[in-house]
Parts: C-alpha cells; structure tokens; sequence
C-alpha cells in the first residue's frame, strides 16, 4: 500500500529541468552584463586616449610656439597623411623641422609604431586656428576624431560611428 507519506520523495525531473533553465538565463543575463561593461570600457579608454593626445599636441605647439602662431601646425591629418621624419632630434629640430617631428612623432603614437598598438581606430587631427595676428591672444582648435562601435537606436543595431574630443586653447 502507498500511503501520502512515501509518494512524494525526492524532486521530479520537471523540476530539475525548470531550475537548470532558471539558472542558465540568469548566467546568460551575467554574460551580456560583461561584453556591455567590457564595451563601456573600450568606449572610455578610447575617449581618454583621444583627450590625452589632443592634449599632447596642444602641449607640443605650446613649446614651438613661434611657429604655432604661424599656422604651420594647422591642418588636417590621419594615417594617409604623407609626414617625413627630419631626422633633427639628435641635432635639435628648429622652426618648421620641429612641426614636422611633432606631427611625425604624434603621428607614429597614433600607428602603434614600434610594435606598440595603435591608440585610436581610423584617427583624424584637425589643427585650426590663429589667423589674427602673429602675437600671443590666438585661440586654437584641436579636433581628434575616430571611429567607434555604437549602438544605433535608428537602425537597431550596433553601427561604426565617428567620436570626437576637441580642446580650445590659447597661444
């Protein structure tokens, strides 16, 4: 005879099957957590980097300042660019020389030269400014721009997008 007591013992086989399906969904939920949190991430190391160097060519036309106010920095840039090396570090770059070792050796961080990695995917720098006169009191623009992976609400799905840090300062 079986009686109430011996009838339910142990859990059924719907019941492990409900809660290995409750568990995968919430491990599921925990991994598209991280790929987010791993993308907000890139997403700022990438921003931080495009802060660091605009700043880094703000400082750079600040030290050659005689030839910031002559707009020899101004311009557009990214990795076509045709920039030469003037091979003056080991003698001292002078005047238009130390433009172009700015924008060579700014342009070789942006490459990852030297088997480093490249800082910023599809990177373009736009220098503008000055125009007045050749005297302190001249505002500049630095534009760094690259391309970066966003989700677009328009068209429901992840797109390449332009992203940009511009700094204004004055000579």
């Amino acid at each position: 005879m079986n009686n109430g007591a011996n009838a339910q013992r142990g859990m059924t086989l719907i019941e492990i099957l409900v809660t290995v399906l409750v568990l995968a969904v919430g491990l599921l939920g925990m991994a598209s957590l991280t790929v987010g949190s791993l993308k907000n991430n890139q997403g700022a190391f990438l921003r931080t980097q495009g802060t660091v160097l605009a700043y880094d060519m703000a400082d750079r036309m600040r030290a050659n300042v005689a030839e910031a106010l002559n707009d020899s920095y101004n311009g557009t840039y990214d990795k076509s660019s045709s920039i030469t090396d003037p091979a003056c570090e080991a003698s001292g770059c002078k005047g238009s020389e130390r433009v172009n070792a700015d924008l060579f050796a700014w342009k070789r961080q942006m490459e990852g030269a030297d088997g480093k990695m490249a800082l910023l995917p599809d990177w373009k720098l736009t220098i503008a400014g000055g125009g007045g006169p050749k005297t302190a009191g001249n505002v500049y623009t630095i534009t760094v721009t690259w391309k970066e992976d966003q989700w677009s609400e328009a068209k429901g799905s992840m797109s390449t997008e332009d992203q940009q840090t511009v700094i204004e300062f004055t000579l």
